[in-house]
């Protein structure tokens, strides 16, 4: 389900071609699951926990710019390693039109601020960066990181990750401590 909802749309799957794929039937998927919706729910339900594991700590050390990179380099991975690249994918399709995908939007973005404040506050903290508003410089930095991430869903990585290493470049000379 993860792989046709990414490529044809959620609303395009049908059950039959569900079961067709897979080399059952659809009684069989009946069996598991009591409707669409149900399956649905559990397909949002494992991704989530799939994604949710996925997280590790994200290492501090090193300059400014490699702990931003090694950030980005942990969202990426996350964002662009199958079958978590599956999922993001129908969650950003699906999220105009599902509440449930809404959420899971939402989740994941907060995630990304709340790890980027964190990071920043510590770069902050230990003079590799000078930030004097932490709200603006997490919004600044969450907000990018997230676009980045969902472009991934869709365009060439190479070009992505040069965005990425060229805005980190950028983040890191705005909050430059010598410069302030």
């Amino acid at each position: 389900m993860l792989r046709l909802a990414s490529d044809q749309g959620l609303a395009n799957v049908s059950l039959s071609h569900l079961a067709s794929a897979c080399s059952i039937t659809k009684a069989t998927l009946f069996h598991h699951f009591k409707s669409r919706d149900a399956l649905i729910d559990e397909l949002f339900a494992y991704a989530s926990a799939l994604a949710q594991r996925q997280m590790v700590t994200i290492a501090l050390g090193g300059s400014a710019r490699e702990v931003l990179g090694s950030a980005m380099d942990h969202w990426h991975e996350l964002y662009a390693t199958e079958p978590l690249t599956f999922f993001f994918r129908i969650v950003e399709s699906e999220s105009l039109h599902s509440s449930a995908a809404m959420r899971l939007k939402q989740s994941h973005h907060q995630m990304i601020v709340a790890q980027s404040r964190a990071i920043l506050e510590r770069l902050s903290s230990t003079g590799r960066l000078a930030i004097g508003d932490l709200e603006l410089a997490t919004l600044l930095f969450s907000s990018t990181a997230a676009h980045l991430l969902w472009r991934l869903l869709s365009e060439d990585e190479d070009a992505v990750a040069w965005e990425e290493d060229a805005f980190i470049a950028s983040f890191v000379r705005l909050y430059d401590p010598a410069l302030h």
